[in-house]
């Protein structure tokens, strides 16, 4: 189990809040004495070092709180449309508050068009934008823009296993895409965990609750669904994603970046799946359990 995990399981809610609260500040001081990244900077950097091509899927991990920005974030979500051209399709996480497992035993109802994203707030910026299509997931879903977000998120619900081939993450594979993180280390890839469900039993670790959650779901129509679901045991999400990316995949697949001070990566979706699988099969995974 994850340092933060052990603090959740261990303090009251109040100090929780407390010591939450000072590490904000302490991110936002670190932060502010960082050099100021302008719109020419973040163009440069999805350019050069994240190598966004015009027409691709981007799979976009972020964190506006560590980066240090001299513009409204929500021009963020502009300078992503800008790189990808209009025939390029954006695609974010939109998680729960909770973990999936904490989430799912509330009983929770997910309507795509009101449960709020928790992914970050350009995530939420994001999803609110006309045209935008969500996948009907109660704990993992994600949003898309673009022409390929009806392609990329209408089957997420037909398969109780969140990363499955139906999910929009091997979609990613199918579609050839990059995934990028902004503000964010290699260790926030979501995208590592289609390697379990691509494998399922045969996968050296099982990641999941035996539990499988059956859950209402409300679609952009209105209509109701019940979408069966495992969600992850945080007990065996023991692991250090990029400590695995560093030793194990080549810097052409996948690569952590740091500039300005601040963190980012890029990753090549289909040749990571497949590198991943490899590893998988020789023994070699993320998991420390």
């Amino acid at each position: 189990m994850r340092v933060t995990e052990v603090v959740k399981e261990v303090l009251p809610r109040g100090w929780q809040l407390r010591l939450k609260q000072i590490r904000y500040r302490q991110l936002q001081r670190r932060v502010k004495a960082l050099p100021p990244l302008n719109k020419s900077r973040f163009r440069q950097i999805l350019q050069d070092d994240l190598q966004v091509q015009p027409g691709e899927v981007l799979f976009v991990h972020s964190s506006v709180d560590h980066l240090h920005l001299d513009f409204p974030f929500f021009h963020m979500l502009v300078l992503l449309r800008e790189a990808v051209g209009v025939e390029g399709t954006l695609v974010f996480p939109t998680y729960p508050e909770l973990d999936s497992y904490k989430h799912l035993l509330t009983q929770p109802v997910f309507d795509v068009r009101k449960s709020p994203s928790y992914s970050g707030i350009l995530t939420e910026f994001a999803r609110r934008q006309r045209g935008a299509k969500r996948s009907l997931h109660p704990a993992k879903s994600v949003c898309a823009l673009g022409p390929l977000a009806e392609a990329l998120t209408a089957t997420h619900h037909h398969s109780p296993y969140p990363y499955d081939r139906c999910s929009p993450y091997y979609q990613l594979v199918t579609y050839q895409a990059r995934i990028i993180g902004v503000g964010v280390s290699t260790n926030r890839l979501a995208f590592v965990h289609t390697v379990d469900d691509a494998l399922k039993a045969d996968f050296p670790v099982q990641p999941y609750h035996e539990r499988r959650f059956r859950v209402k779901c409300i679609d952009a129509a209105g209509q109701d669904h019940w979408v069966e679901t495992y969600a992850h045991n945080m007990h065996k999400m023991n692991h250090n994603v990029r400590r695995y990316m560093a030793l194990h995949v080549p810097d052409t697949i996948c690569q952590d970046i740091e500039r300005y001070g601040m963190a980012f990566f890029r990753a090549d979706a289909a040749r990571l799946f497949h590198h991943m699988i490899q590893n998988a099969q020789k023994g070699i995974t993320i998991y420390t359990v």
